[in-house]
This record gives structure tokens, C-alpha cells and sequence, in this order.
């Protein structure tokens, strides 16, 4: 075996173990909440060595750091090929609510523990200085820039309307868990969408 197909291994394998780790997390905190996740029952649950873990992960905030990132990728992955699409600016908004609150009504206990509990242990990060929100606030604001540029919509501060787009479904998503709502995610979904379209539509 060349030295370069090992090193591929060798990734491939630690790809593996990381992946193992977050999936324990995961299955932990949605089981016992945040306060049950601990490095030494991660290490139970995932069959590794308690040493093996610290090569990944340095302590619990890491893991939980590193579990919302995961848990968030299938989300990041299905938004960016949306806003990238040819359809026009409007209906990729409507989509990127249908999208959103669609991912969050289908993970909504994971999500729950995330957000809530997490919350509540007053966690130093949040979205707002999350590079991966920034930039999903740039991309929808590339979209009201271009419904403008079409006439769709009226001369806005694309930026600041984004932030408030993107709040308002996460907004309509907290409001959801908070309340025990599942299921339905077209009519609140739609209810957003209806009122920015409302607020942005050039009525020239």
C-alpha cells in the first residue's frame, strides 16, 4: 500500500470515528438533554477509548459545537442549491421558507434540545455570530437584489431586509416548538412568505 493510499485511509478512518462520536452525541441528547452529555458516557456510547475522544474533541461545548454543525449540513446543503436555482426571486423565498420550516418540524426534538436547553445554559455562541448565518443572509439578500433588479420588488436595504427574513422563519420556528406544532408546515410557511411578499411587491 503507497504511502498516500494509508494517509487516505487513515482520513477515511478518522472521517468514520469522528462521525461515530457525533452520532452518540446526538442519540445522547436526544435521549437525556444537554445535561446528560457527558465526555465519559460520549465515550460509552460512541465504543471508543475516553482518550480517543480528546484527540477530537476537547471538551463538551466541542461536541456540542461540532453536533449542531452536523445536524445543521442537510439544511445548508438543500438552501444553497435553492437559492442557487433559475426560478424566479419571489418563489425562491417561499421555497426557502417551505425548506426551513420543513427541516425544522422533521428534527424538532434534536432542534428542541439544541435551541432550548441550550439556551438556558446561556451558551456563549449563537446564531448571530455564526459564519454560516452571515452568509445565508448574504444569499437571500443576493435574491432581493436581484427581484429588484427585475422590477419584482421595491428599492429595499437588501441586507437588513434579509436579516429580517431569516429571522422571521426562524421566528415561526421557535414559535412552533415552543407551542408543540407539527405538521402544517405549508400554511405557516405560506404565512410568512405572504407577508414579506406583500411588503416587498413593486406595486408600479
Amino acid at each position: 500500500m503507497t504511502g498516500d493510499k494509508k494517509q487516505e485511509r487513515r482520513k477515511a478512518l478518522e472521517a468514520l470515528t469522528r462521525q461515530g462520536i457525533l452520532d452518540a452525541a446526538i442519540g445522547l441528547l436526544m435521549r437525556d438533554g444537554i445535561q446528560g452529555l457527558t465526555m465519559d458516557r460520549v465515550a460509552t456510547e460512541a465504543g471508543v477509548a475516553k482518550g480517543t475522544l480528546y484527540v477530537y474533541f476537547t471538551n463538551k461545548e466541542e461536541i456540542l459545537d461540532a453536533t449542531v454543525d452536523a445536524s445543521f449540513d442537510p439544511l445548508i446543503r438543500e438552501l444553497s442549491v435553492l437559492l442557487d436555482d433559475d426560478h424566479a426571486p419571489d418563489r425562491k423565498l417561499a421555497e426557502f421558507s417551505l425548506c426551513h420550516l420543513r427541516f425544522f418540524d422533521e428534527h424538532r426534538e434534536l432542534i428542541r434540545v439544541i435551541f432550548f436547553d441550550r439556551e438556558r445554559m446561556h451558551s456563549e455562541r449563537n446564531h448571530y455570530t455564526d459564519s454560516r448565518y452571515r452568509t445565508f443572509v448574504q444569499r437571500v439578500a443576493e435574491v432581493l437584489d436581484e427581484g429588484v433588479g427585475q422590477g419584482l420588488f421595491s428599492p429595499l436595504d437588501s441586507m437588513k431586509v434579509a436579516a429580517m427574513f431569516v429571522e422571521a422563519n426562524m421566528g415561526m420556528v421557535m414559535q412552533r416548538i415552543h407551542d408543540g406544532i407539527s405538521g402544517d408546515v405549508e400554511k405557516d410557511a405560506r404565512q410568512v412568505t405572504d407577508i414579506f411578499m406583500g411588503g416587498l411587491r413593486n406595486r408600479k
